[in-house]
């Protein structure tokens, strides 16, 4: 187990590790739609953070949802160079270390949706990290697919899909769109959390 303990802190620092990890596991189930919704309340001294994550891909039957906890299995094929799926076992000990609450439901053939929820001013909680850069390496990822992530802090939010990330700044592949669409989300988030904040 200490070794699991290791790979954790070298693999999932902060909230926005978690977010790429599960992005790319939608996207690697084949997923032509990926939905992930980052909310965080800022009233009343509230710190809850939610995350939902859906996709459209291959699903999963019921043994393979019973096992998706362990991180030891991963569905075949899935990962051509990682034999174990860490995401969600990873997953679920940061939220019992906050004492939020998770869930996952499948069908197989039709997709996957992800929820999570965690008091963000607790002491075990990640920090969020480095979201814009976070959102583009999602946006990045090899494929045909749509991402919509949306990002709200009270009443205030903004969204970012991956159609109209190509449409306004090209090839999000080139260094320069890639670039240019981080400084973008960056300065949506920058805004946001100034206004979250009044």
């Amino acid at each position: 187990m200490l070794i699991l303990k290791d790979l954790k802190l070298k693999m999932h620092l902060t909230l926005s590790d978690y977010i790429v990890d599960l992005t790319q596991n939608s996207i690697e189930a084949g997923s032509s739609v990926v939905i992930v919704d980052l909310i965080e309340r800022a009233d009343d001294g509230d710190g809850t953070v939610k995350v939902y994550i859906s996709d459209n891909g291959a699903g999963m039957d019921e043994v393979a949802l019973a096992r998706v906890r362990d991180p030891f299995f991963t569905g075949g094929g899935k990962h051509e160079k990682r034999k174990v799926g860490l995401g969600v076992a990873f997953l679920a000990q940061f939220i019992a270390q906050c004492g939020g609450k998770w869930d996952i439901s499948s069908e197989k053939g039709v997709g996957t949706s992800l929820f999570f929820e965690y008091d963000g001013k607790n002491p075990d909680a990640p920090p969020f990290g480095n979201l814009a850069s976070a959102v583009v390496c999602c946006m990045g990822l090899p494929g045909e697919f749509e991402l919509k992530f949306t990002r709200a802090r009270g009443d205030e939010s903004y969204t970012v899909t991956r159609s109209e990330a190509v449409e306004v700044f090209g090839d999000i592949n080139d260094a320069e769109a890639l670039i240019t669409l981080r400084e973008y989300i960056r300065a949506s988030e920058k805004e946001l959390t100034e206004k979250g904040s009044r």
